[in-house]
């Protein structure tokens, strides 16, 4: 007669226990996350932080309890209690733990920033912002002249092996690279400051899609996700040229139009280039990964470091000063409405998929990597919409000048109801009604030759005035001046994730 109360127990012991389950599944369980600002990944998805083996391990537990209830509920039910106790507590100390501004994973990429400040020392022209301009240019001109089998024509910047290398993957009847799109570049190593010749370790993702066959047939395509190492060589004390020469990819030397004469030599100044004597040269690549598919933009992830503390700048408020007084026309009320407005268009373009309405606020390298985002949605007849987003909150963190640009460096914090829909209307991710908190690290660049003159907040041209309306290039339609380039106001020329903002 006791059987039938200690049955009736361990039911609701084993009730409790599967609905703790699936509340501490949930808990733990990451979020779908992409938006413009990133989330995303070529692999199929950022790491939640092991939030999946977190909830592997507490099922795990929950069923070793489970047994122990069934078989010895005089120890299992109270066990159960004071297990259930310590880990509600652990999961609201970790939810609620401000990490240190410190705080980093173990595979954090190098920080470059002092090694940067260090080789300005020996070249006062060398900016960061033209740098990546530069590699971006040459990575997307290589493989177009792979699939064209024209690479010699860049032999004074890309060496012997590393077109080798290139070639090696074209297949017999490949007809042509199109698409090139670079969705992530990044400086992994500096090395040789202290020698007369500095190497520059670059990691790219990228997508390029290979048209292949013919000869009377519909040519094939495949579209490729692919991983590079790019390590590129330069004498330290070359004085970099300024960023229309550097991304223009003319003879190092002269400044000619790239042209051989019959001994492989530039046929205007003559020389033979094969090293990094005047420009960045690409000493050897390294193919680190190639597969035939798009990303995957369901995956889960989790928002990382959004309670973390700010990462700013030291000395920041003497940086803040001094920049206060070089600029007097700039005021940050000013630069602040001109944020809100960029970050605004470019939710809107990133939700409608009409990524042409972002052109005119951001670079051509970080508008390129969205590009590629916003093609790989429409590809999988996927639309990341986000709505009812708003800035919460800004802080200004970083500010620096180099020989070329003015940049600032923006902590925005932001909210939305972010989620995935299919082509049917149908939410395959995210949610439309639990509302979305994150914050990332934008930077905004202008050309410090531009004119002084107040941020503008609205959508016209900052150099002529008129409607704002620019061609792929980034090219006003009236006035043809480049309004990407910050070279009438600042434009957005880079998004950083909290958990990997270095500073």
């Amino acid at each position: 007669m006791n059987r039938r109360p200690k049955t009736y127990s361990s039911l609701l012991v084993v009730a409790g226990v599967a609905c703790l389950a699936l509340f501490l599944c949930a808990w733990f369980a990451p979020d779908a996350l992409a938006r413009v600002g990133g989330g995303q990944s070529y692999g199929g998805g950022r790491s939640g932080g092991g939030s999946g083996e977190g909830a592997g391990f507490i099922l795990w537990l929950l069923f070793r309890l489970l047994l122990l209830t069934f078989e010895y509920p005089a120890i299992g039910i109270p066990l159960d209690i004071v297990v259930v106790i310590i880990i509600i507590y652990i999961v609201r100390s970790d939810k609620g733990k401000k990490a240190p501004a410190s705080v980093c994973s173990v595979d954090a990429p190098h920080d470059v920033t002092q090694d940067f400040n260090q080789l300005r020392k020996f070249d006062p022209n060398f900016s960061e912002i033209t740098f990546t301009d530069f590699c971006y240019a040459l990575y997307a001109r290589a493989h177009d002249a792979r699939g064209r089998r024209t690479l010699d024509e860049l032999s004074p910047y890309i060496g012997e092996a590393s077109r080798n290398a290139l070639l090696q993957r074209n297949p017999p009847d490949l007809r042509a690279v199109v698409g090139v799109i670079i969705g992530s570049m990044k400086v992994s190593n500096v090395r040789g400051l202290a020698s007369p010749v500095v190497n520059i370790t670059v990691d790219f993702e990228t997508n390029y899609t290979e048209i292949v066959g013919g000869n009377g047939n519909k040519p094939g395509e495949m579209t490729y996700y692919v991983r590079e190492q790019w390590v590129m060589e330069r004498n330290r004390d070359v004085l970099s040229p300024p960023p229309a020469q550097a991304t223009a990819l003319h003879c190092p030397r002269c400044g000619a139009a790239l042209m051989k004469d019959t001994t492989g030599a530039c046929a205007f100044c003559g020389a033979r280039i094969e090293s990094g004597e005047f420009q960045w040269f690409v000493k050897s690549i390294t193919l680190l990964g190639k597969e035939a598919r798009g990303p995957l933009l369901t995956s889960n992830v989790a928002e990382v470091g959004t309670n973390y503390p700010s990462v700013v700048q030291p000395s920041f408020e003497s940086v803040r000063a001094y920049f206060e007084r070089n600029n007097p026309t700039f005021t940050w009320g000013e630069f602040e409405a001109r944020v809100n407005l960029i970050f605004n268009e470019l939710q809107i373009a990133w939700s409608s998929l009409e990524w042409e309405r972002a052109r005119p606020h951001e670079t051509d390298s970080i508008f390129q990597m969205h590009q590629y985002w916003i093609e790989a949605y429409k590809r999988q007849g996927l639309r990341n919409a986000l709505d009812n987003f708003r800035i919460t909150r800004m802080q200004p963190v970083k500010i620096k000048e180099d020989a070329f640009y003015n940049s600032i460096t923006m902590r925005i914090w932001a909210e939305g109801h972010d989620y995935t829909v299919d082509g049917s209307g149908k939410i395959v991710s995210g949610s439309n009604k639990k509302l979305r908190r994150w914050s990332e690290y934008w930077t905004f660049i202008r050309n410090r030759t531009a004119p002084p003159s107040h941020a503008r907040a609205d959508l016209n041209c900052p150099n002529c005035g008129a409607p704002l309306k620019v061609n792929v290039t980034g090219i006003c339609e009236y006035c043809h001046g480049k309004v990407t380039s910050g070279e009438f106001d600042w434009v957005l020329s880079k998004i950083e994730q909290d958990e990997s903002y270095r500073g």
